[in-house]
Formats: structure tokens, C-alpha cells, sequence
């Protein structure tokens, strides 16, 4: 199962999601509420409830005894991956986790994360062209599909209440979380310098709790399964096959 980040969709795992399918398994990606084609938010959401959404979600795919074999987010998607898999650890097997943002919001601080999502919203509304050329350039790694993709998931956010949740429902104690994991966890983490949104102290702090996996850091920005997908991709097949 794939959960995406803030403000994109499911379409994100264009590439990843065949992948997978290609190599046997059965996918599932997810639109979180508010996001692409899934219902709106009501206001006062927090990770818990995305949680509780995926897992009404996935529920009745599975058969008696039957698990999630790979639960894996980016981002706000690797949070609600994170809060499901603590939550319900019989639930999952392996747990992917792509750059979660630390318990302050990286860099920019959650508050300034949201400032980016209402921004980048209404930019998108306003001139989607513009917002795709940006993109281009800023981005150089990415496909004309990432692009498409990122610029019709601001198109389909909730923008008010998921701005809302951005400033006052992320904010948790990653270390204590990722310590009470019990299941095999992969802790993928771009670099700092080049915008990863999981920092020092944090970085080292949520790194050092995780007993039961493993931590990897590429040299990519935030969103590393569109920034190096072969890497990614690549680091996905040596750990799955160890597992």
C-alpha cells in the first residue's frame, strides 16, 4: 500500500506502483482526505484520523489472516503510515518510510510549510503552465509525468482545512514512535542539504530509535522516489529481498 505526501495524490507512484506490480505484488495507492478524488476535509484533522481512513481503507482487501506486506508513505503519508503501523502493528509486515517530516516541519518549520501549501495551491489555480514550468526547473531529475502529476495534486487539494491540519496536527514525537515499532522499518532520508525535511538533532535522535530496521540516505531533495527513481527503486529491491 502507498500513501503519498501533502498536496499530491496517488498519482505520485505512476512509477513506483509498477513496479512493484511488475515484481508479483498487488498494489494499492491511496488518495488521503482531502486530496485527489477522496472525500473533502471537515476541518480539526490529524494524522490519527488519516490513519483510521487508510485502515477502513485496506481492511476489507485483506482476507482472514491475510496482511499489508509493504506499508509504504512519503511524507504526511509516511507519518500516517507511521501512526497506522503503531497503531495496528499486526496489520503490517515491512513499513517503508520516505522522508518524514521531523516533529518541527524541516527547515521552514510546519508553519511555513503551510504558507508553501496555500501558496502553491493558489498558484497552481491561478496558472497551472506557469507552475509546471517552475517545477521543470527547479526539479531537472523529474519526468514531465512527475510534473503533471505535482501540479494536478495542488489542483485536487483541500487547500483551507489541509492547511489547517499542516500547522496543528503533525507535530509528534518521531523518535518515541519509530522506537515502539514493531515491525522491519526502512527509513529512506534525502540529504539535508539538498532539502530532506527530516534535520539535525531529529535526524540522528529518530535514526538512533529505530531498532527494528534499517536507515538510508540518498543525495536527493525531499521527494526521493521522483527525484532518483532508480536508486530508489533499486534501494526498495535490495532491502525487500533481504527481508
Amino acid at each position: 500500500m502507498l500513501i503519498h505526501g501533502v498536496t499530491s495524490s496517488s498519482r505520485t507512484w505512476w512509477r513506483v506502483g509498477p513496479w512493484f506490480t511488475e515484481r508479483g505484488w498487488h498494489v494499492v495507492a491511496v488518495d488521503l482526505r482531502g486530496h485527489g478524488d477522496s472525500p473533502r476535509m471537515s476541518g480539526g484533522e490529524e494524522i490519527v484520523d488519516l490513519a483510521a481512513d487508510v485502515h477502513e481503507t485496506v481492511t476489507p482487501l485483506l482476507g482472514p489472516g491475510e496482511h499489508v506486506d509493504v506499508l509504504l508513505g512519503h511524507s504526511l503519508g509516511a507519518l500516517t503510515a507511521l501512526k497506522l503501523g503503531t497503531e495496528h502493528p499486526g496489520l503490517v509486515r515491512r513499513l517503508v518510510l520516505e522522508d518524514p517530516p521531523d516533529s518541527k516541519g524541516g527547515s521552514s518549520g510546519f508553519d511555513g510549510v503551510a504558507q508553501d501549501v496555500e501558496a502553491g495551491v493558489a498558484r497552481a489555480k491561478k496558472d497551472p503552465e506557469a507552475v509546471a514550468r517552475n517545477l521543470r526547473a527547479e526539479h531537472p531529475s523529474w519526468t514531465d509525468e512527475d510534473v503533471a502529476n505535482d501540479v494536478a495534486g495542488d489542483l485536487g487539494c483541500d487547500a483551507g482545512p489541509v492547511v489547517e491540519m499542516v500547522r496543528s496536527g503533525l507535530r509528534l514525537d518521531l523518535p518515541a514512535m519509530i522506537e515502539a515499532l514493531e515491525v522491519p522499518s526502512l527509513l529512506v532520508l534525502g540529504s539535508e542539504e539538498m532539502g530532506s525535511f527530516m534535520l539535525e538533532p531529529e535526524r540522528t535522535a529518530v535514526a538512533e530509535a529505530l531498532k527494528n530496521g534499517t536507515v538510508e540516505v540518498l543525495e536527493t531533495g525531499h521527494s526521493i522516489h521522483r527525484d532518483d527513481f532508480a536508486g530508489y527503486v533499486s534501494l526498495l529491491e535490495r532491502w525487500l529481498g533481504e527481508g
